[in-house]
């Protein structure tokens, strides 16, 4: 029996591959008009991975000093953002979005970012050649200092239990000051500014096109403090985790009033039912598209299982998202010694699929994300740079989840982008 998603209202058969058809049922829906949106109605839903402060006041004094300082983007830049955006979901330009898992404060240095910048640019000349097309570089860069736990105490060896690390601008890794520190906010303003400081020095510098900067709009106190009317000015665009996407939760009640072009992490296990409801809410009037970016996280081997149905919905529902492939997070696995990690050759696949799944159903593949460094670290196996999980301690830096290093990175787009030119001749 064909599996199935209910959408609108008929029964539509989508040809998939040969002898496999994909059976789409659609109801008619009638959602009630969304309330008001303001910069605070986020605050009177329930926010998944909110942060405990000891003293609240401290936070709020935080906060309404941040709400003073100048913004770290301009309106400007998020127009022109959502402008390019539009292309990657009309098919017209691709987006290469790549950086830290969680981006560290002592590496708010401009050699750092030099080498995220110039590896972000070299993947996409890489993309350009294959796809015919502009590509726009997105960092995970100037602001990704926040990350979600899946339990927000962790237990060490000792039996103490103690805050998780929750990113820089959070709390420390460093176990003995794991308690959450509101002016750590401060902090993190502090390093986002000069980070897009040097990022701009190095756009003024160079040929290359502009780097857009991104990341998990995690932390809202902090992301709703640097919002100015419906633009967030924090980042040129922000995405909403696997972890924070709940309909009825804070977090989409804070982006669905932004300018910004907002991403949605997407997994496994979301419903096709649950992505047209999500999109209904963050986009109810179905345009621009490209408003949203939808970021499939699914693992390699469920591409072809899961990916067919969510993309048919989407189609039915009228609305017009970039699509695009994280292969990362849905190919992680602990090694024997507890080291995190991810091959290269399934993050290949997973992007491969992707697209191929994509081109079967006249949709775009508008563009792939990345958890990488400009560094030569040993954090993620492949079969030529790191092929032993030995290998791993060596280099292993990252404050969270595996990044492939600056040559694993350029090796997986480049493979990428073979397959997409040898895919297009074959048409």
């Amino acid at each position: 029996m064909a599996p199935t998603a209910t959408f609108k209202a008929a029964d539509v058969l989508v040809p998939l591959e040969k002898g496999a058809n994909w059976k789409v049922n659609v109801v008619e829906l009638s959602p009630e008009p969304p309330a008001r949106w303001t910069l605070d109605s986020w605050r009177d839903k329930p926010a998944a991975q909110a942060v405990e402060y000891e003293d609240p006041d401290v936070l709020q004094t935080v906060c309404d000093t941040l709400k003073h300082l100048p913004p770290l983007v301009s309106p400007e830049e998020v127009e022109v953002a959502r402008h390019d955006f539009y292309n990657a979901a009309v098919g017209k330009a691709f987006v290469i979005q790549g950086g830290d898992c969680a981006e560290s404060f002592l590496d708010v240095r401009h050699d750092i970012i030099r080498r995220k910048v110039e590896l972000l640019h070299e993947q996409g000349r890489i993309l350009e050649a294959a796809l015919n097309k502009p590509v726009l570089r997105v960092g995970r860069i100037a602001g990704q200092f926040a990350k979600p736990r899946s339990n927000p105490l962790e237990t060490l060896p000792s039996g103490q239990v103690v805050h998780a690390f929750r990113g820089h601008i959070i709390n420390s890794e460093d176990e003995n000051d794991r308690a959450p520190d509101p002016t750590r906010l401060l902090a993190g303003y502090f390093h986002s500014a000069v980070a897009h400081n040097t990022l701009r020095q190095l756009q003024a510098a160079g040929p290359g096109p502009a780097t857009f900067t991104s990341h998990e709009a995690l932390h809202l106190p902090y992301e709703s403090s640097l919002s100015r009317e419906d633009y967030n000015l924090s980042a040129t665009t922000i995405w909403l985790g696997e972890r924070t996407r709940q309909l009825d939760g804070a977090h989409v009640e804070y982006a669905r009033g932004l300018r910004n072009p907002v991403g949605v992490k997407i997994g496994p296990s979301t419903t096709p039912e649950e992505i047209v409801a999500l999109l209904d809410v963050l986009s109810p009037d179905r345009s621009p598209p490209g408003k949203i970016t939808l970021i499939t996280r699914l693992g390699h081997k469920r591409v072809r299982a899961v990916l067919p149905a969510l993309i048919r919905a989407v189609q039915l529902s009228g609305h017009v998202p970039v699509w695009m492939s994280d292969p990362c997070h849905g190919n992680t696995f602990t090694t024997a010694d507890g080291h995190k990690t991810r091959r290269a050759g399934d993050l290949l696949h997973e992007l491969k699929d992707s697209y191929a799944v994509h081109r079967e159903l006249g949709s775009h593949l508008g563009g792939i994300h990345l958890e990488q460094t400009g560094d030569a670290v040993t954090e993620c196996l492949d079969e030529v740079h790191v092929t032993d999980p030995e290998d791993l301690a060596e280099g292993y830096t990252s404050l969270c989840d595996p990044r492939l290093s600056v040559d694993q990175a350029l090796d997986v787009v480049r493979e990428f982008a073979g397959f997409v030119q040898g895919y297009q001749r074959d048409l």
